[in-house]
């Protein structure tokens, strides 16, 4: 079958635009990820802060008891004055497992049934008995009016004929019940920005008035090209997690995608994120899911804004030095560079005598070797710790008939 090509006329938008919103996968992504089990509580200063950095729409959950903490959420912001008004929480709910849940929302608060967002997944699912059609009614029967469809793909062979016919047989669908908010899901994060870019352009050209939005699995590393690669061309809304929180390798990390929109005049509803709360947020996603902070990950790693003073001669040289924290190791020990430290700290005599500068350089290699030496050992402890700590009290679905027979007892 013949791959999908670019509709005829079409041309991506590249910089200078505004899309209509930004959804946040932190805590569903998140509580899906992390191997422990992060009580709601734990999650509100989150939840919190995420609403501080300006963003109005924050993927809940889809777990069994979600529905009822998610009314619970709702509660405690409202009562700390933390709910802005035009928040919403999406609740994802996957139609080959949604009957349980359904009792929890028709007894959901009336009062907060305006914050709720349901996303639908599994669309297809049992669609000759309309399962989702049915719910979708029963649903509005209960007072939720707000509705959103996430379209489950496997992208591995690309996007071809037979692919996007699925696509737009399940789009149709959603917009014979009067939903109009899509969610393309790259489910196993296969698809190459390339093919996004075919899909996203035919996907706009065909539905001017759908508001689309790509889930972006990071499983190639691939997550935040394809997600810029979907509003470049035509999707208005985009997603990602904080730290690139997600299931398997994760999602567009919002606080680069936000870095990147203020290079390229990206706003969201006219505006744009605050940067230090998006910051915060980041690394506060860290702490609540049990996750080692990351080193070196753009914008937010922990170190990413310091930078090694004996290779600080280049972004120098190319007038973009920035006022970071510098540090100094052997691979950066030139002798230029430590003359150029003691004549910032007023030692020029011994920074023009070359014996003195060999003598000072060979006494900070000796230093630097020994402490080396002992951060090894130090991280070798830390690293195992960490190996215990992932690999111990994590219910595998191997101990589950060990741990069942043991409550039947």
């Amino acid at each position: 079958m013949a791959l999908l090509t670019l509709p005829k006329n079409h041309k991506p938008r590249f910089s200078n635009f505004n899309i209509d919103g930004i959804l946040d996968e932190t805590l569903r992504e998140g509580s899906e990820r992390c191997p422990f089990s992060v009580q709601t509580d734990r999650k509100i200063p989150l939840i919190s802060t995420i609403f501080k950095t300006g963003i109005r729409d924050i993927v809940f959950g889809s777990g069994p008891k979600d529905p009822t903490d998610l009314a619970s959420v709702i509660k405690q912001l409202a009562h700390q004055d933390k709910l802005p008004s035009d928040a919403k929480f999406s609740f994802i709910m996957l139609l080959n497992c949604y009957e349980p849940l359904m009792k929890q929302f028709k007894y959901f608060p009336d009062e907060f049934k305006k914050y709720v967002t349901i996303s639908f997944g599994m669309v297809s699912y049992k669609s000759d008995e309309k399962i989702f059609e049915r719910a979708t009614e029963e649903l509005r029967g209960y007072g939720f009016t707000n509705f959103r469809v996430s379209l489950l793909n496997n992208f591995s062979s690309g996007v071809d004929e037979v692919s996007y016919e699925k696509i737009i047989k399940e789009i149709d669908r959603t917009l014979n019940m009067d939903i109009n908010v899509v969610r393309i899901n790259d489910s196993l994060g296969t698809i190459y920005p390339e093919a996004m870019a075919i899909l996203a352009a035919n996907l706009r050209h065909d539905y001017p008035f759908v508001n689309f939005c790509l889930h972006a699995h990071n499983d190639r590393g691939l997550g935040l090209q394809n997600a810029l690669v979907s509003i470049y061309n035509g999707f208005n809304l985009i997603e990602g997690g904080f730290s690139g929180t997600g299931n398997r390798s994760g999602l567009p990390a919002i606080e680069i995608l936000n870095f990147i929109f203020k290079e390229k005049s990206i706003s969201i509803n006219g505006k744009y994120l605050d940067g230090s709360l998006v910051l915060d947020a980041a690394r506060l996603t860290e702490r609540t899911f049990l996750s080692i902070p990351d080193l070196y990950r753009p914008v937010s790693g922990h170190i990413v804004e310091q930078e090694n003073m004996g290779v600080a001669n280049i972004p120098s040289f190319l007038g973009a030095a920035r006022d970071v924290p510098y540090f100094l190791n052997s691979i950066g020990l030139h002798d230029a560079t430590l003359q150029k430290i003691m004549f910032d700290e007023g030692l020029l005599d011994a920074a023009n005598d070359p014996g003195l500068v060999q003598q000072v350089k060979e006494r900070f290699d000796s230093m630097l070797v020994e402490i080396y030496s002992k951060k090894e050992k130090e991280f070798e402890q830390i690293r195992n710790q960490l190996d215990q700590f992932y690999a111990t009290d994590v219910l595998y679905t191997s101990s589950v008939g060990k741990y069942t027979r043991e409550f039947l007892k």
